[in-house]
C-alpha cells in the first residue's frame, strides 16, 4: 500500500513538473510541424468537435492560430480516436506549450523502451544505452518534429518484456500501443498473438482474454471522439492516401518506394505491388526458422518489426527509430565481437550519411535494415536455445 502511494505521488509531481516545463520554459520546438495534427485534433475533440469532421476541425484551427485562412493548412490525423483521446489535455494548452509537453512524452516513452530492452543487461551497459539511444539520427528527427511513432516503439519493447516475464498488464498495454500507428504496428501485433495462441499456457488464455476487453473498450471509446468513427476514419484514411505527397510518395524512405523508383514509374500504386512481393518472400524465408522464432518472443517481434521497417511503402526517416530494438536484441545475443563491431557501425553510418547527403542518404537507413535482418536471421539459429532459457518468467 505505502509502496502504491510512493509511486502515485512520484508520478503526480513528475506530471506537474513536466506541465510546468511546458508552460513556463521557452521551447524552438516547431509547433506547426508534423506535431500540429495531434494538436489541431486535440483542439477539435476538447472543444466537443467530431475529429474526423476536417471541416469543423480546420475552422477551429484556423481561428487557434490566428493565421489568414488562405495561408494555413490542416496536417491530417490519420490514426485511430484513442490516439487523440490518450493526449486530450494537449488541446488545452497553448501550441507552443503543447509541443513541448508532447516532446517531454515521447522522450519519457523513449526512455521508457530502453529500459524494457536492456532489462537485465550490466548497470553501466544499461546507463550507456540511454544517450545512444537519443542520438540515433531518426530519434532525433521524430523528436523535433514531434512525430507519433514512438508508443509503437514502447509497445514492441514492453512486449519483448513482458511475454518473457509472463506480465498480463503490460502485455495488453503493449498491444494497445501498436494499434496507435497501425500501419507500422500491424504486423509486430499479428506476432505477438500468434506468439500467444501457439503458447498453450494460462497465461496465454488470460491474456487473450484481456487483449479482447481492451479492444472492445478501444472500439467503445472511440465514439467520444467522433461519434461516427467506424465510418469516417476510414473515409479519412482512403482520402489521405489521394493526397499529394502521399500518393506520390515523395519523402517516403522505404524499400519498396525506392525500387519503384529505380524499375518502374516511382508511384505508390507500384510500391505497393512491391511491398507485397517483398512480403511473401520474406515470410517465406522466416518460416523457414519458424520454430526458433516462437521460442524467443524478443526474435519473433523483431523479426515482424524488421518486416514492417523492409516492406511497408509509406515509411519516412524517423520510422527507422524503431532500429533500437533489433540493436538491443542482437547486442544481446551471443553474437562474436565481429558481429557487434558491425552493430555499432550499423548505429553510425545513417547519422553521417544522411547529415551529408540529406533525404538521397535514407536509403542508408535500408541497408542498415537489410543487414541487421540477415544479422538477425543467423543468430535466430544459434542463439535462440540461450535466448530461450533467458525467457524466462523471472
Amino acid at each position: 500500500m505505502k509502496r502504491s502511494l510512493l509511486i502515485s505521488l512520484i508520478l503526480i509531481i513528475a506530471a506537474s513538473m513536466m506541465f510546468v516545463v511546458a508552460l513556463y520554459v521557452p521551447s524552438s520546438l516547431p509547433a506547426h510541424s508534423d506535431f500540429s495534427a495531434i494538436y489541431n485534433t486535440d483542439l477539435a475533440l476538447v472543444n466537443h468537435i467530431p475529429i474526423y469532421d476536417l471541416k469543423a476541425v480546420e475552422a477551429i484551427a484556423v481561428k487557434a492560430s490566428g493565421l489568414p485562412p488562405e495561408k494555413f493548412f490542416l496536417a491530417r490525423f490519420p490514426y485511430p480516436p484513442w490516439y487523440a483521446l490518450s493526449t486530450f489535455y494537449l488541446g488545452l494548452l497553448p501550441a507552443k506549450a503543447a509541443a513541448t509537453l508532447w516532446f517531454e512524452l515521447n522522450l519519457i516513452m523513449l526512455f521508457l523502451s530502453i529500459w524494457f530492452l536492456t532489462d537485465g543487461w550490466p548497470g553501466r551497459l544499461r546507463l550507456i544505452t540511454f544517450p545512444l539511444a537519443l542520438f540515433f539520427l531518426p530519434v532525433l528527427g521524430a523528436l523535433s518534429v514531434g512525430q507519433y511513432s514512438f508508443p509503437v516503439l514502447l509497445g514492441t519493447s514492453m512486449l519483448i518484456y513482458s511475454l518473457r516475464k509472463e506480465n498480463g498488464v503490460l502485455t495488453t498495454l503493449g498491444v494497445v500501443l501498436l494499434t496507435f500507428k497501425p500501419h507500422i504496428g500491424a504486423l509486430i501485433l499479428l506476432a505477438t498473438l500468434i506468439y500467444l495462441i501457439v503458447n498453450g499456457s494460462n497465461f496465454r488464455r488470460r491474456v487473450m482474454r484481456s487483449i479482447l476487453i481492451a479492444g472492445g473498450f478501444l472500439f467503445v471509446v472511440g465514439f467520444i471522439a467522433d461519434s461516427a468513427w467506424p465510418i469516417a476514419y476510414p473515409r479519412i484514411l482512403l482520402n489521405y492516401q489521394g493526397e499529394g505527397n502521399v500518393s506520390s510518395c515523395s519523402e517516403c524512405a522505404s524499400l519498396p518506394v525506392w525500387l519503384s523508383r529505380w524499375f518502374f514509374d516511382g508511384s505508390l500504386a507500384k510500391a505497393i505491388i512491391i511491398a507485397v512481393v517483398l512480403l511473401v518472400i520474406l515470410i517465406v524465408l522466416f518460416s523457414v526458422i519458424r520454430n526458433e522464432l516462437l521460442k524467443s518472443p524478443a526474435f519473433l517481434l523483431t523479426s515482424a518489426l524488421l518486416m514492417t521497417l523492409l516492406v511497408s511503402p509509406y515509411l519516412y526517416n524517423y520510422d527507422f527509430l524503431l532500429l533500437l530494438v533489433p540493436f538491443t536484441v542482437l547486442i544481446n545475443t551471443k553474437s562474436d565481437f565481429f558481429q557487434k563491431i558491425i552493430m555499432v557501425i550499423c548505429y553510425l553510418i545513417p547519422t553521417f550519411v544522411i547529415a551529408y547527403y540529406g533525404r538521397d542518404g535514407n536509403i542508408s537507413l535500408l541497408f542498415v535494415t537489410i543487414l541487421i535482418t540477415i544479422l538477425l536471421y543467423s543468430n535466430s539459429k544459434v542463439d535462440v536455445p540461450a535466448l530461450a532459457s533467458y525467457n524466462t518468467k523471472s
